[in-house]
């Protein structure tokens, strides 16, 4: 799916081939990534993955440090904006996140359900595939200031999480059934797409 149009890529891929990304979008895009890994982490550290010999819960554990890593590496290397408008912009587009993926129903827990555990998979594992900045950067685009750096070693784990996050899919889409969970997946994905596609659209605007 093209979540954003031609007129808006051109305008990214021109925002950031100047060689430097513009303080307000380097905040925005930092903002909207920390929301996702706070998805992430939030509901992670409430589930019960205490059980070392299980490989999912085991995989589940190692995410939810590294999304905390993560968003805490971003951060650091962002040049932040001094425009508090940005910052109103930021919170309502992240309140949006949280409210479209209904992340919060997450926060009672996951495992006793296994439907509810393999929508919580989808929703993390779209989150993890649809929010990535690089794809729609220069060809020649090189991670030679901090704030790149950091962004590109953030997709870069992101895209090994969500290798991972695809097998533990397709083991559990047996006792989903195969129609219902593509349907999920194709659920949590739109939601998510919509979401980013939003972040998208204010970059360089």
């Amino acid at each position: 799916m093209a979540i954003i149009d031609r007129a808006t890529r051109e305008r990214i891929e021109a925002r950031f081939a100047r060689g430097s990304v513009h303080p307000d979008d380097q905040t925005r895009i930092t903002l909207f990534v920390q929301s996702v890994k706070a998805i992430n982490s939030a509901v992670l550290a409430r589930a019960d993955l205490q059980h070392a010999d299980v490989p999912s819960h085991k995989a589940l554990r190692q995410q939810y440090f590294k999304e905390v890593e993560l968003a805490t590496l971003l951060g650091k290397a962002t040049a932040w904006s001094s425009n508090p408008l940005l910052y109103m912009e930021a919170t309502n587009l992240n309140l949006e996140l949280w409210n479209r993926t209904g992340a919060a129903l997450y926060l009672q827990g996951l495992l006793a359900d296994p439907e509810l555990f393999y929508r919580y998979l989808a929703l993390s594992h779209a989150l993890l595939d649809v929010v990535r900045l690089w794809p729609y950067l220069p060809d020649d685009q090189s991670a030679d200031t901090p704030f790149l750096r950091a962004l590109h070693q953030v997709e870069t784990d992101s895209a090994r999480e969500s290798a991972v996050q695809s097998d533990m899919l397709a083991t559990l889409e047996e006792s989903i059934g195969q129609e219902q969970a593509a349907a999920i997946r194709k659920h949590e994905r739109t939601e998510v797409e919509t979401c980013f596609k939003a972040l998208l659209d204010r970059l360089g605007a």
